[in-house]
């Protein structure tokens, strides 16, 4: 019973130690798994995608903090096919190809943080991205077509609004500096934008202090 008491005390004064009048920044790279739709492709394409994010937080209570995040990413996505007319042809043809693309997402949630010392962390957020789908590179009877004139199809800008969760765990190196790894996935609404989705993992090195405000 003793050992009970003892251990309800140490929580209750971990969680009354959390986040709150906390300010952070956060930076952290990310990379994944992508999968893109695009109207000309028979199915969505997947591929790898990596890039940075940084992430600014302010806690107005012990459990949980708010904060926004700005990340730039990129990467390519495979297709097994896509319809296409090519350079020198004025006939239709089905082609695998891939699709480089770019992202600049703004987003803002809330992340709960359930410890002092060792931190799990779950986050939810919604935001907006601009999305830019290069010009695909299309494989047919063993030569590449790249470029709007080679393939009929230019490289285009879009928009999403997308919805990301993510968990993940943190370590207090000290009262100013904390570590951190997290994973979770993000997807756009649909309807829209073409089809977003990743699966990601990210690394992060965080500064925390108290605003004088």
């Amino acid at each position: 019973m003793r050992w009970l008491v003892l251990a309800g005390c140490l929580l209750a004064a971990g969680v009354a130690h959390a986040d709150r009048r906390e300010a952070s920044v956060h930076v952290q790279p990310v990379g994944g798994r992508l999968s893109l739709g695009e109207a000309y492709a028979s199915a969505a394409g997947a591929g790898g995608f990596g890039g940075l994010a940084v992430r600014a937080s302010y806690a107005t209570v012990n459990l949980f903090q708010y904060d926004a995040q700005v990340s730039v990413l990129a990467g390519t996505a495979a297709f097994d096919q896509g319809r296409f007319v090519l350079s020198g042809s004025s006939t239709p043809i089905d082609a695998p190809f891939t699709l480089a693309t770019q992202a600049v997402r703004l987003d803002a949630g809330a992340t709960v943080r359930l410890g002092v010392r060792w931190i799990p962390t779950v986050r939810v957020a919604a935001g907006v991205q601009a999305v830019r789908r290069a010009s695909p590179a299309v494989s047919y009877q063993g030569v590449v077509f790249s470029g709007a004139t080679d393939t009929g199809q230019a490289s285009s800008l879009s928009a999403n609004v997308i919805a990301t969760a993510t968990a993940g765990l943190d370590y207090r190196v000290n009262r100013r500096w904390i570590v951190g790894a997290a994973i979770g996935g993000v997807a756009a609404i649909p309807g829209l934008g073409e089809a977003w989705r990743t699966f990601d993992g990210t690394v992060h090195a965080a500064y925390y202090w108290y605003p004088r405000w």
